[in-house]
């Protein structure tokens, strides 16, 4: 089954008609925190934060009517500075999340390790580590919050870090189209 035909079909069964009339696209929504911490909260009051730390914009952790997001990757990088432009792969630390959409934890305690599948090579030197769902993907269906509960340890040492840390959201979506010439 492609991406397409599960979000379809996750969406018909979730009562969305009108999804399979909408525009098809690759999308990734991303989140990040400039300051050090050994828990983060990814997505939840992103609305509060600005570009370029977020770009889910004024909606916060819920995409508008008739737009949707199948995840195939969940991927995490470090903001290298407060400032939030540039970026580092996570270096020897690791993370451990669950993803939750709704009121239900569809990941719990995953851990991306460093050193693992790579992608999305930030400022052209480091890659993000990243979760690969392809083939399977998890559907963030429209009007929904979703949010991502990251805790970053140390890869060697298995214990607890403090760092800032982003978190990335990439797979196939589904934008509002109105099929007409405005």
């Amino acid at each position: 089954m492609s991406a397409q035909d599960k979000m379809l079909n996750v969406a018909s069964r979730l009562g969305l008609t009108t999804l399979k009339d909408m525009q098809g696209t690759t999308r990734m929504v991303y989140d990040s925190i400039g300051t050090a911490a050994t828990n983060f909260t990814f997505f939840k009051g992103a609305s509060q934060r600005a570009f370029p730390f977020t770009n889910v914009g004024a909606n916060g952790n819920q995409f508008q009517v008739n737009e949707a997001l199948l995840v195939e990757k969940i991927g995490f990088f470090i903001p290298s500075a407060a400032d939030g432009i540039t970026y580092a792969g996570l270096g020897t630390n690791s993370v451990k999340f669950d993803f939750v959409i709704g009121n239900k934890t569809v990941l719990k305690d995953v851990s991306c390790e460093f050193g693992g599948e790579q992608a999305f090579w930030n400022d052209g030197a480091v890659g993000s580590s990243v979760i690969d769902l392809e083939g399977v993907g998890i559907l963030i269906p429209p009007q929904v919050e979703y949010y991502v509960i990251a805790k970053p340890f140390s890869t060697g040492a298995r214990a607890s870090t403090s760092i800032r840390l982003g978190c990335y959201l990439f797979g196939t979506g589904a934008l509002l189209n109105f099929n007409t010439t405005i």
